[in-house]
């Protein structure tokens, strides 16, 4: 427990570090250098036209309130097989009041070959030019999913595989004021609830590993601590994010408490006068208590360890860490190359006893302003896994 809580006096200690650092006069940011300059041409100009079928105009224009992009996505999962979805982009608000970019609303429906369904929905609002931030995440869904237990040793297993569908809602809002410069302090709550059916388990093992999937409904508050001088939230080309949140949660399904702290840093680098942009990222989710199977943190997903199947490896501490380079190549095509390594523990002391690998590569498309459209393909120890979503991992 001393272990738990020096590394999250720690985070708190590195958002200081960036608030002082806000005081400090920064050098002119570089731009974003394309490998190849686009110029208006006939081609491009009859793709932009397509395109703008869709609402997805390059440019922002504020004057036109909500700007409304509708993109047909076809999806692929391990485990939820073929998918068809539909993302909804909208931007909106004045960028010059303050603020410096727009708000954003995403909102996904999808559904996919093998009864996976839901809804998930991702509002950024900005107000009071840029001094108050209102992030609200809302998810509802029924999908398939894997469970292999609790523990790195269980997710080496492939014998542990039980395959299950999950019912869950999942609350998330996030308020955040401006103390000063790029320096903000807020809280928020969630509130998670998780039934699991057609559970599929064949084998003694598998079924003691099912044992463990029990309906949960959790809720809680925490407080967020961060220094963020991103230019954008959801698509940076320079600037830093330091992030450190503290939360209590209460079990309602077995009355048990439990902590859940968060650590994160990342960064974005323009390489000028070569092309394209470094961005990294390290990020740890910790917890104490009696955690519920379902609030466990874990490594995989599309956003953290692409290559692995989100969920394989959780327990109650998580670390991990990756590179991506970001290189527009031309028009509004551009592509990403990354690499990750992570770990799962029991405890903080047994942090990177274990490590996790990962890499991959990705095209982008960007459909309005700096929201792209992502195509991901990871590679970690078990195989690969593909990935099409909305904005930025990180």
């Amino acid at each position: 427990m001393r272990n738990l809580f020096s590394t999250v006096l720690f985070g708190f200690s590195f958002i200081g570090i960036g608030f002082i650092g806000s005081f400090q006069v920064a050098a002119a940011p570089k731009e974003v250098v394309p490998l190849f300059e686009s110029k208006p041409n006939p081609t491009t100009d009859a793709l932009d036209k397509v395109l703008d079928v869709f609402g997805a105009e390059s440019e922002y224009d504020s004057s036109k309130g909500l700007n409304s992009s509708y993109i047909p996505a076809v999806f692929y999962k391990p485990e939820q097989g073929l998918g068809l979805g539909l993302l909804y982009v909208g931007l909106y608000g004045d960028e010059t009041d303050g603020t410096g970019q727009p708000s954003s609303l995403v909102v996904n429906p999808y559904a996919s070959s093998n009864g996976s369904a839901g809804i998930t929905l991702s509002n950024k609002h900005f107000y009071n030019g840029g001094d108050n931030r209102l992030y609200t995440d809302l998810k509802i869904f029924d999908d398939a999913a894997t469970y292999y237990g609790q523990g790195y040793d269980n997710g080496q297993q492939d014998g542990n595989l039980v395959n299950f569908k999950e019912q869950v809602i999942d609350i998330k809002p996030t308020w955040l004021n401006r103390v000063s410069g790029d320096y903000f302090i807020g809280f928020g709550g969630n509130i998670k609830s998780v039934k699991p059916h057609e559970i599929k388990s064949d084998t003694p093992t598998q079924e003691g590993v099912a044992s463990e999937l029990t309906d949960n409904t959790s809720y809680g508050l925490f407080v967020s601590n961060v220094y963020d001088s991103r230019d954008n939230v959801t698509n940076a080309s320079r600037g830093t994010l330091l992030q450190a949140d503290i939360g209590l949660y209460h079990d309602t399904t077995n009355s048990e408490n439990f902590g859940k702290y968060s650590i994160k840093a990342s960064q974005y680098l323009a390489l000028a006068p070569m092309p394209g942009l470094l961005a990294w990222q390290v990020q740890a989710n910790l917890t104490s208590g009696e955690v519920p199977w379902n609030h466990l943190p874990d490594l995989g997903g599309s956003d953290a360890m692409r290559g692995y199947i989100l969920g394989r490896y959780r327990d109650n501490q998580m670390m991990m860490g990756q590179v991506e380079y970001r290189l527009p190549v031309y028009w509004r095509v551009g592509v990403v190359f990354w690499g990750a390594a992570g770990t799962v523990s029991n405890d903080v002391s047994g942090l990177w006893d274990n490590t996790l690998a990962s890499a991959g590569t990705g095209f982008r498309l960007k459909i309005k302003d700096t929201v792209n459209v992502r195509a991901d393909i990871g590679y970690g120890e078990h195989g690969g896994t593909f990935y099409f979503h909305v904005n930025e991992v990180f």
